[in-house]
């Protein structure tokens, strides 16, 4: 992958976010980044945006940015039954038009996918069965319509420390289960959790590069249920209160959205950590 010092100016959606937070730190040090917001600003200088209003070409403009991370999830905000499908395509079509002379990073998920087989390659053709996978669908589409210089990211499961800051979802099952509650999770749900700041290092090195396509960020293949229970272990959880459960066969949300991250281990050298290592590691 060819690595380069072109993009020094960053705009940054979703910087107040678990991710963005984290991605401010990685990119602070290697680049000018300009943080959006859209309720309460987190760090100095931070510009507001609001996805269903705002244009951020003035902001573009104005700081002459030449690469744009997108992490904020609209796609996941406009998931829901009530909210107007053709409004979120026109608000994505302006967004991703704003931007459309810079290099654009969208963060995606593997939520566009419909889970039938799992260990998805990026040249599996989307087949989003929840309202979420739609969105992210159009969004990238968007993407790849519009610009040139894009790099479209799919991560997985993302958990760890960002800063000294547990992950709200590890953080509640803890808590959850140190007061004594008893949780079940599936062990036929499968995803490829990986930890939040490697993730980052992939984003920041991806987002730096000359590489135009899609790449899939994630960890090795492991139930819902493994992973907490690793991950409890990991943080000196012994509570007895952890229990297997199979996806009940009318379960709404896909059973195995595991990636194959064979292309980012070959673009950015990053070799996943286990859930025990990245869990170790406090920043």
């Amino acid at each position: 992958m060819q690595k380069t010092d072109q993009y020094q100016r960053v705009l940054l959606l979703g910087s107040t976010g678990y991710l963005g937070s984290a991605l401010m730190a990685h990119l602070q040090p290697v680049a000018h980044v300009v943080p959006v917001h859209r309720t309460t600003a987190r760090f100095p200088a931070s510009h507001p945006y609001d996805f269903w209003t705002d244009s951020l070409a003035s902001l573009i403009t104005q700081h002459r940015v030449d690469l744009v991370i997108i992490a904020a999830n609209m796609a996941y905000e406009a998931a829901d039954a009530t909210c107007d499908f053709a409004l979120f395509k026109r608000r994505v079509d302006q967004l991703v038009r704003d931007c459309q002379a810079c290099r654009v990073l969208y963060i995606s998920s593997d939520g566009i996918f419909a889970g039938k087989k799992g260990q998805y390659k990026e040249s599996d053709i989307p087949t989003p069965s929840t309202l979420y996978g739609r969105n992210l669908q159009y969004f990238e589409q968007a993407v790849q319509a519009h610009c040139t210089n894009y790099c479209i990211v799919r991560p997985s499961y993302l958990y760890g420390y960002s800063g000294s800051q547990l992950d709200q979802r590890l953080s509640q099952v803890r808590d959850r289960l140190l007061s004594g509650e008893q949780l079940r999770y599936f062990t036929d749900m499968i995803k490829s959790p990986m930890d939040v700041n490697q993730v980052t290092q992939a984003i920041v090195s991806l987002a730096r590069s000359d590489y135009v396509g899609i790449v899939h960020v994630a960890g090795e293949a492991m139930s819902v249920y493994d992973f907490y229970l690793e991950a409890m272990r990991s943080l000196g959880v012994t509570s007895p209160g952890l229990f297997p459960a199979h996806m009940p066969t009318d379960f709404p949300y896909p059973r195995d959205t595991s990636l194959d991250s064979s292309l980012m281990k070959k673009l950015t050298g990053i070799v996943p950590l286990s859930v025990h290592e990245a869990l170790s590691v406090v920043l």
